[in-house]
This record gives structure tokens, C-alpha cells and sequence, in this order.
């Protein structure tokens, strides 16, 4: 029995880490609303790119570490997919209300399940289904053209799909970041995100540089900072706990973004918001229970 209670202690604790992930990467969302649209979004995920891998490189000089890891193709890839996804929920976030890009963000999970067959031939069982068909059905209303206008709200078609792709994007990085964290250091995991952002987006940036203002570098560098913090939160916590467990935790975030939506800038959360959202809550829950599954 004791022994059964210092493992529940330890598993909660395990928990606490990706708690602290939603939370700050929900902080760092608000910091991207708030920055002036003048400002582009390869600018502001290469600013928060660049924060990233300085204060990344500086722990890893200090603990004395390869800096360039073991597996470096899987490790770039993850830098890449991290990237595509970082610019589609950082136009998300600006295009869209925080509940809804929030929302459509944290169907991941459901993607993890379906790639998951198609990539690496797990078995697509009927809970994956009923999931898919779940969450989607949330989707729908969030996204139907009734919902949206009832509450003032006009979104395109382009902006709704690079939304899923930033999903699409963050559920394969995911899969990458559990792989690695079997061989790699979780700061150099994290290293590569940032390192492949510089590289990829430092031509862009340069040759479309618009200086920011006073204001705009004080939400930059929360960015920088509430990333580094939730990045090293999530990471900790993909180690310790199996990826579905993690995928369910996460979707704390959608409370917290739907708060400072309501908090900082005045969004509208009806009842037709919080069924949908319960249900991609619900599809997340089945299409990640291992109960369910048969592997």
C-alpha cells in the first residue's frame, strides 16, 4: 500500500510538468495577440526562435553536453516540423479569436492517433474512429458558419486550414519529440527547434525587416521567455509520462486560452463553444486511452 501511494505521488508530479506547459505556453499566446500586425509572423517566430536557443545553448555548455546530439536527421526533422507548426499557430493566433485557434490547435491528439496508423502501422481501431468522428463533430460547432455568426465572427477558409496544419504539424513533432527523448537530452531536443527556426527563417526576416517598437519587444521577449519555459515543461513531461497520457493533459491549455480570451480581449464564449469544445475534449480522451486501444 505505501508503496502504491509514493508511485500515485510520483506519477501526479510527473503531471505537474505538463500543467505547467499549458500554462505557459497559453501565456505565450496572449504575448502574440498582443504585438502590432505590422509586425510579420516569420518575424515573431524567429525572434522567439533566437531567445530560444541562446538561453538553450547557455544550459548546455553549462551541463557540458554534445551539442549537436545522436540522431541529427530525426532531430532536424523535428526542428522543421516544429517550425511550420510554430508559423501557422502564430497566424492562427492572430487571425482568430484565442478560444478558436486554442481549440482547433488541441485536435492534435486526434491526428497522433491517425498518423500513428498510417506511419507506423499501429492498428486504426473503432476507438480511433469514434474519436475522429468526436472531436470533428465539436469542430463543426465551433466552425459552423451559425455558431461564428452569432457571436460577430468572420473567418476565411485559409486561415481555418493553416490552423489544422499548425495542428497537423505540432501532432508530427510530437511523435518525433517521444522518439528522441529515448536517446537525446531534452535541452538538445529543444535545441533543434529553435536552431532549425534561425536557419530557416533568418533569409526571410532579412530581407523583410520591420523594426519593432518598445511595446512590440516586451511581448517579443515573453514570448521568448513563456515558450523557453513551456517548451522545457512539455519536454520533461513526454519523457516521464506515455505521449497519450501527456496529449490529454495538454488540452488544459483550451481553459486556459478561452480565460485570457475572455480576460484580455473581450472574446465571447457562448454554450455552442463549450459543448464543441467538450467534445474534441472527449475525442482526445478516447482516441488517447490505452484501456480502449488494442495495440
Amino acid at each position: 500500500m505505501l508503496i502504491e501511494f509514493f508511485n500515485q505521488k510520483n506519477n501526479s508530479f510527473k503531471k505537474v510538468n505538463l500543467i505547467l506547459a499549458s500554462f505557459f505556453f497559453s501565456l505565450m499566446t496572449v504575448c502574440v495577440k498582443k504585438i502590432d500586425n505590422r509586425i510579420p509572423i516569420y518575424e515573431l517566430v524567429f525572434f522567439r526562435s533566437l531567445l530560444s536557443l541562446f538561453i538553450t545553448t547557455l544550459i548546455i555548455n553549462k551541463k557540458n553536453i554534445n551539442p549537436w546530439g545522436k540522431n541529427k536527421p530525426l532531430l532536424i526533422l523535428r526542428g522543421l516540423l516544429g517550425t511550420i507548426a510554430l508559423v501557422c499557430i502564430f497566424y492562427a493566433i492572430k487571425n482568430m479569436p484565442l478560444n478558436i485557434s486554442t481549440v482547433i490547435q488541441y485536435t492534435y491528439p486526434i491526428f497522433i492517433s491517425i498518423f500513428a496508423g498510417i506511419l507506423i502501422n499501429e492498428k486504426i481501431s473503432k476507438n480511433i474512429i469514434i474519436a475522429s468522428i468526436t472531436g470533428w463533430l465539436g469542430i463543426l460547432m465551433i466552425l459552423n458558419p451559425y455558431q461564428l455568426s452569432s457571436l460577430n465572427i468572420e473567418l476565411d477558409k485559409l486561415t481555418i486550414l493553416i490552423a489544422f496544419l499548425g495542428a497537423i504539424s505540432t501532432s508530427l513533432a510530437y511523435v518525433t519529440v517521444k522518439k528522441l527523448s529515448l536517446t537525446e537530452d531534452i535541452f538538445i531536443i529543444i535545441k533543434y527547434f529553435p536552431f532549425i527556426s534561425v536557419i530557416t527563417l533568418s533569409p526571410v526576416v532579412f530581407f523583410n525587416w520591420v523594426t519593432p517598437n518598445i511595446n512590440d519587444l516586451f511581448w517579443i521577449i515573453g514570448i521568448g521567455i513563456f515558450t523557453q519555459a513551456g517548451q522545457t515543461f512539455l519536454t520533461i513531461g513526454l519523457k516521464k509520462l506515455p505521449t497519450s497520457e501527456a496529449a490529454t493533459i495538454n488540452y488544459l491549455q483550451v481553459l486556459f486560452g478561452s480565460l485570457w480570451g475572455i480576460l484580455f480581449f473581450n472574446e465571447i464564449i457562448n454554450i455552442n463553444f463549450i459543448i464543441g469544445a467538450a467534445l474534441v475534449l472527449l475525442g482526445t480522451i478516447i482516441s488517447t486511452s490505452k484501456k480502449l486501444k488494442k495495440i
